[in-house]
């Protein structure tokens, strides 16, 4: 099975050496490059490239989040998990917003969970939100950006009962496994509603599912 190659962005050795550790025992994983910096992990994605990159938000000379742009920019199939203390609801939106596939917070999560996380992105897929991130997103300010968001995102057709129903759970966190067993459907068949649904919506993630949700409650 071919491995899920891996690197690591954080400016504190300790974390990286423990992240490291942690991957080290996975054989599907392969950590295959560290970086201290954002400008750091810039450089190396110049020369090499990973499946999957764990992204630190809170760095010296270039943060993750402007980091992450710019990687995207160089390598647009690069997949980004931020891995931060961040709770701050400010630093969700925007890691969001350039390009992030995930957001996990430390302390908030078990090893069994950033290990799925990083072969749910690796393989395409989808994170559901933790509790942590849905609370934060809910408490993103309404200023400017809630105008913005509802502008870029205008709902193309009416939503059916069940889409809006899958809606409704993908606002609580739920996977796409919990929302089958919730609504006595297949999980191919939930799969289904929620591609049309971000069809509808003119979304591409759960994250935007949740906001513009969250937005429309308000």
């Amino acid at each position: 099975m071919r491995h899920t190659t891996l690197l690591i962005v954080d400016d504190n050795p300790v974390i990286r050496q423990g992240l490291r550790s942690l991957f080290d025992a996975e054989d599907r994983i392969e950590v295959v490059g560290e970086a201290s910096t954002g400008a750091e992990a810039i450089r190396w994605v110049r020369k090499y490239s990973a499946d999957v990159v764990l992204m630190d938000i809170r760095m010296p000379i270039v943060d993750g989040i402007r980091a992450t742009a710019e990687i995207l920019r160089i390598r647009p199939e690069a997949k980004i998990l931020i891995l931060t203390v961040s709770e701050d609801p400010r630093d969700l939106a925007r890691s969001l917003h350039a390009g992030a596939k995930g957001y996990l917070v430390y302390s908030r999560f078990a090893p069994e969970e950033l290990l799925n996380a990083v072969y749910a992105v690796a393989s395409g897929e989808e994170i559901p939100p933790s509790p942590a991130v849905v609370l934060a997103l809910a408490d993103l300010p309404e200023d400017e950006s809630r105008a913005q968001f509802l502008q870029d995102h205008p709902r193309v057709d009416p939503l059916t009962a069940r889409e809006t129903e899958i809606l409704d759970l993908i606002a609580e966190g739920r996977s796409n496994a919990e929302i089958a067993q919730s609504l006595a459907i297949e999980e191919k068949t939930v799969k289904n509603h929620i591609t049309r649904l971000y069809s509808k919506l003119n979304i591409g993630s759960r994250y935007e599912a949740i906001r513009l949700r969250l937005l429309h409650l308000r």
